[in-house]
C-alpha cells in the first residue's frame, strides 16, 4: 500500500477557465468538429473564387464569418459564458482538499474509487479523470510538490486502464 498524497485547491474562477478550456481542447482534439476549420477554409476559398468569376459576395460574406468565428471569436464567446456559469455555481471558490490513495480519491470525505474513473488525460496544466459521464479536473499546481504530482500519475496509470498523457 503507498501512502496517500494530499491534493487540494480552491474552485476559483481561474480554475474554473482552465478546467473548461483543458476539457475543450481535449474533445475538440478527439472529435471531428475539429474538421469545421478545414471546412470553413474551403468555404473562403469558393468564396473568393465566386466572388471573382461570378460576382457572388454573399458566399465570400458568409464565408468570411464562418471563419472568423471559428478562428477568432469561438474561445472568447465560450470564456464569456464560462464566467457567467462560474458566477452561478454553487461550490465557488470552494476549498478541495482530496486525498489520492490506492483506494481511490477521498474527496471532501466522498470516496471516488479508481474503478469508477473510465479515463485519465495527464496534460500540461492539470489531470482530467472522466466518470459516468462527468469528470473532475485537478490543475498541477494542486499537488504540494512535484513528487506529489509524479506519485499522482503514476498510481493514476497503475489504476486506471485507460491513461493517456497529452502535451
Amino acid at each position: 500500500m503507498s501512502k496517500s498524497i494530499d491534493i487540494n485547491y480552491t474552485w476559483d474562477r481561474e480554475t474554473f477557465l482552465e478546467a473548461s478550456k483543458a476539457t475543450y481542447d481535449f474533445e475538440l482534439r478527439h472529435s471531428p468538429k475539429r474538421f469545421f476549420g478545414w471546412f470553413f477554409i474551403a468555404m473562403t476559398q469558393f468564396g473568393v473564387v465566386g466572388a471573382l468569376k461570378k460576382d457572388a459576395y454573399a458566399l465570400l460574406i458568409i464565408a468570411t464569418v464562418l471563419v472568423i468565428y471559428w478562428y477568432g471569436l469561438r474561445w472568447p464567446l465560450r470564456r464569456f459564458m464560462i464566467n457567467k456559469t462560474f458566477d452561478s455555481l454553487e461550490h465557488k471558490n470552494h476549498n478541495y482538499i482530496i486525498r489520492a490513495d490506492d483506494k481511490g480519491l477521498d474527496i471532501d470525505g466522498v470516496m471516488l474509487s479508481w474503478s469508477t474513473l473510465t479515463e485519465v488525460v495527464s496534460m500540461p496544466n492539470g489531470f482530467l479523470l472522466f466518470y459516468s459521464g462527468s469528470f473532475l479536473y485537478i490543475p498541477k499546481n494542486a499537488f504540494n510538490s512535484v513528487d506529489a504530482k509524479d506519485s499522482f500519475s503514476h498510481l493514476a496509470k497503475e489504476k486506471v486502464q485507460n491513461y493517456r498523457k497529452e502535451s
